[in-house]
């Protein structure tokens, strides 16, 4: 009998969950918004009076799938036909267009699909816009190496970073390497390399100055209480685990396939000694929670 759990039964980031949603069309987009509306309340609560948070565009561009990407289109609205149309629908004639296009010329690129948080500061009392400070991205697979997006998206982070603007990166997918290779890579077997990892870019005075830190967490340990940069003379600290946790519970979708009572998927992308971490955690989990 399968073992559920409306909380997060990891001590950090949750391997079950993980693992599924990196499989093609398995949620992880759903997981994004979900955690990156999540990071954007828990800043809102910690931001100093003349800073203020929102979700916007990413840098990133979201595929429906990893193997074989193909862009995803969201329709507002949608029609169905449930069974041929007999007859014509109306008889009297339609009004003329306005205009009348091509219809490539209406299709846009699918880059929305991804949220980011951007922290803005107010340079001047009720003056917004106010100036961006600093963005932060949660790392999806299609803009990892070695798959499409990966150019693309180091180019805007790399103008991101010459504006002025710092970077927080998430990144929990540890089948694939990392974006920068100085960050060892788990999928590579590199020593030193972290399953998790959340990297802090703070391009002050300037990007070829400035500095770059990244934090690990393994299989069995919290995701880290991480420095958010607010421009080169101040910061607040966000607790990364409270939020990953926020997210987990904020939806069913997300406990339904976590099952303690089997291994994770794919778990053969975890190293071995992860691996008997997580038969660990395990077997305590299972002992405190009888088969339902």
């Amino acid at each position: 009998m399968p073992i559920h759990a409306k909380k997060n039964l990891y001590p950090g980031v949750n391997a079950h969950l993980n693992s599924f949603l990196q499989l093609p069309g398995n949620g992880w987009e759903s997981f994004h918004a979900c955690h990156i509306e999540e990071i954007a309340r828990a800043l809102d609560v910690l931001l100093p009076p003349n800073f203020y948070v929102l979700s916007e565009k990413s840098l990133q561009i979201s595929y429906a799938g990893i193997a074989e990407p193909s862009r995803i289109v969201r329709p507002d609205v949608s029609i169905f036909q449930t069974a041929p149309i007999p007859a014509p629908m109306t008889e009297h004639a339609g009004s003329m267009p306005t205009a009348v296009l091509p219809l490539a010329e209406t299709l846009i690129d699918d880059e929305e699909a991804l949220m980011g948080v951007v922290i803005y500061e107010m340079t001047q009392p009720g003056d917004l816009p106010g100036k961006p400070v600093t963005r932060i991205e949660l790392l999806s697979p299609s803009n990892k190496p070695p798959l499409g997006d990966f150019a693309h998206y180091r180019r805007r982070r790399q103008h991101t970073l010459n504006s002025g603007v710092a970077m927080v990166e998430i990144d929990y997918l540890h089948h694939l390497p990392p974006v920068l290779w100085r960050i060892p890579s788990y999928a590579d077997d590199a020593p030193g390399a972290y399953p998790y990892v959340i990297a802090i870019s703070t391009p002050y005075p300037s990007s070829s100055q400035g500095k770059f830190e990244w934090y690990g967490a393994g299989v069995d340990t919290p995701l880290p209480w991480v420095p958010i940069p607010l421009g080169a003379s101040a910061e607040i600290t966000l607790d990364c685990n409270a939020v990953y946790n926020g997210t987990f519970e904020a939806r069913r979708a997300f406990s339904l396939p976590v099952d303690y009572a089997v291994d994770p998927v794919t778990f053969e992308r975890y190293r071995t000694y992860d691996q008997a971490k997580i038969h660990t955690l395990l077997e305590r989990i299972r002992a405190e929670n009888p088969l339902q």
